[in-house]
């Protein structure tokens, strides 16, 4: 299996949804600004959400903004979510940003002190399966992306081998969480390239294939999405603990980003 990179790819514009006010919105700029030398927009809860654009272009062949929900919650990704139905309408409305046409990919930690409801996850489960086109229109379209603690699971799958194998906590008491791993062993986001994106590509399909055997389709991503949330929650009643693993990944998949060709 060889894993490559496409940086010629007209992606379009591409929306992230994430929770976070810092981590994502760094991850997802080395992703598409650094490596991908795309055009790069934010509306951030930390910054008023006053909007910013990074490495503008003229007439760009892609725009992928990243905007933050009204909290730091999931349940803000709810249908009719009064916040965000206007925060689209405001990408539309005043940067000229296509949200009804635009890939769109929520993204969120499976934190179970703060996204406590599992319910409400297993159901955006169900029905983000599709970043361009959901089968129910009336409730828009987008998939629903989640790491397990934590998004910086993608950070460490970029730097180490058998990441999945790794376990952390979403408790501070319990010492274990991944941000203080990052920190013990000195791996920063900032280092990112092209062969440890590559790398964390690898490293998402080799934990794919230990959960459901790497089956997902791309054009309804809920059942592998079921699937990983089954096999970690189970992990979790045993353990306490969480195997490491972000799937932004699929994104970069999903948009063609990334290209996997078979041994022949």
């Amino acid at each position: 299996m060889k894993i490559t990179l496409n940086k010629n790819k007209n992606i379009g514009e591409v929306l992230f949804v994430v929770e976070g006010a810092k981590t994502e919105f760094y991850i997802l700029n080395k992703i598409f600004e650094k490596i991908f030398d795309y055009q790069y927009e934010t509306i951030k809860r930390s910054q008023n959400f006053e909007y910013k654009c990074y490495n503008p272009k003229d007439n760009p062949n892609a725009r992928v903004f990243v905007i933050n929900t009204e909290e730091s919650n999931i349940k803000y990704i709810k249908k009719d979510n009064e916040f965000l139905n206007q925060l689209f309408s405001k990408l539309l409305e005043d940067y000229a940003f296509d949200v009804d046409n635009a890939a769109i990919y929520y993204l969120f930690d499976r934190d179970d002190e703060s996204n406590t409801d599992a319910a409400l996850i297993q159901d955006l489960m169900n029905r983000l399966v599709n970043a361009y086109d959901n089968p129910d229109a009336e409730d828009g379209h987008g998939m629903l992306l989640l790491s397990y603690p934590a998004v910086e699971s993608f950070t460490l799958s970029n730097f180490r081998t058998n990441t999945f194998q790794l376990q952390f906590s979403t408790k501070e008491s319990d010492g274990v969480k991944i941000k203080n791993y990052l920190h013990s062993e000195k791996i920063n986001q900032s280092n990112m390239t092209e062969d440890t994106l590559i790398h964390a590509i690898n490293e998402l399909l080799l934990s794919l294939d230990i959960i459901n055997g790497c089956k997902y389709e791309l054009d309804n991503f809920g059942k592998c999405n079921r699937d990983v949330f089954t096999y970690e929650e189970a992990q979790k009643q045993k353990t306490n603990l969480y195997n490491a693993l972000s799937l932004i990944g699929i994104a970069l998949l999903d948009l063609g980003l990334i290209e996997i060709t078979k041994d022949t």
